[in-house]
């Protein structure tokens, strides 16, 4: 009764651009599954870990009803709203601070809400290990360490450190940084690495005082929304206090400093969903065809595309390792391999003033 589960809804997911907009993000896609979005598929995976009462929703208020319409068993009191978006040192913050207010033995277990998961048993166990692992030592913070497959250049990599005793739980030595692909490769040989998928548990109590030690800007103002948590001026007292926090990601102000971060290795089949090109890979590899096609579309002699086509017909002859994706109002046409520079166009396209089309 003291496990909660909060599934992390806010991030906008520029890199799948143009589906992927500001008003609808791409958690809320059914981008590799024809029946659920990423958000519900999420949601099917915890659903049976923790009593449901215990299940929340990070979010921003801009996409709430949104929310509310893909997950209608969240009952409304469990939308943790944050005002504005601060990134998830901040959000990270306010989840323990209105769960804390509730049940102070409270365990948070956070995951995202746009990636996919092809091992659910894993998965499964994998949440289960790290809420009794912070049970026993609740002075620790636990993620999730995704076994890597390739020497990936997109992700954060963890390094695990000496093994607990009878468990699959290894303290992390450090955190690295986004590598060259020398590097990764040189991590992956080495089986001493894994990618860093953010997933953490933790208790409440100990992450608010985390927040007391290494970041006491933000500490103070949680503080002071924690305060005002049952008075008639919580709505403003939130808005002022955490409107005035900088956007900072909980790796780089918490997790990387804290003294006491353990690591579980899981073997997932996992992916981010984080570009066109990891979209490709994840549809091929189900489906093991070489070109993916969905909507409107007909093609002669193409290869390694992905391709959504919308209502009017889109015909291609003889594309290699090409990227169209066709909504109403903008055509997307990359090279496969240049996906991740899609975040890099999104700047650019907001820099023309152009940002009715994100």
């Amino acid at each position: 009764m003291n496990n909660y589960i909060v599934i992390m809804a806010g991030g906008s997911g520029t890199r799948l651009w143009p589906i992927s907009r500001a008003h609808l993000p791409k958690q809320f896609h059914k981008l590799s599954n024809n029946e659920r979005s990423l958000l519900q598929e999420t949601y099917d995976r915890i659903k049976e870990l923790v009593p449901k009462k215990n299940i929340y929703v990070s979010l921003v208020s801009d996409i709430l009803k949104m929310t509310q319409q893909q997950l209608p068993e969240i009952p409304e009191e469990n939308f943790i709203i944050e005002p504005v978006a601060r990134n998830t040192a901040p959000a990270i913050g306010l989840i323990a601070t209105l769960i804390f207010n509730k049940n102070p033995e409270a365990i948070i277990t956070t995951v995202a809400s746009d990636h996919t998961v092809e091992k659910l048993e894993n998965f499964q166990k994998s949440l289960k290990l790290a809420g009794k692992f912070v049970e026993k030592n609740p002075e620790y913070i636990v993620t999730v360490g995704i076994e890597p497959t390739e020497p990936n250049t997109g992700y954060g990599y963890i390094k695990k450190g000496r093994k607990f005793t009878d468990l699959d739980v290894y303290a992390v030595e450090r955190f690295v940084e986004k590598p060259d692909l020398e590097t990764a490769k040189r991590y992956l040989k080495t089986e001493e690495y894994l990618w860093n998928a953010s997933y953490f548990t933790f208790k409440a109590k100990e992450m608010l005082a985390s927040f007391a030690k290494l970041s006491p800007e933000i500490s103070q103002k949680l503080s002071t929304i924690a305060g005002s948590i049952d008075s008639k001026d919580f709505g403003k007292i939130l808005l002022d206090e955490y409107s005035s926090i900088l956007k900072e990601p909980i790796d780089t102000v918490i997790i990387e400093k804290y003294d006491h971060v353990a690591t579980i290795p899981a073997d997932l089949g996992w992916s981010d969903v984080g570009s066109w090109e990891s979209l490709y890979e994840l549809i091929s590899q189900r489906t093991g065809k070489r070109t993916i096609s969905r909507g409107h579309h007909i093609g002669v002699d193409n290869k390694n595309c992905l391709i959504y086509a919308h209502d009017k017909l889109l015909a291609t002859v003889g594309l290699e390792d090409i990227v169209i994706v066709d909504t109403p109002d903008v055509t997307l046409v990359c090279h496969k391999n240049k996906s991740q520079d899609i975040k890099k166009l999104v700047e650019k396209i907001k820099e023309k003033g152009q940002e009715k089309y994100l």
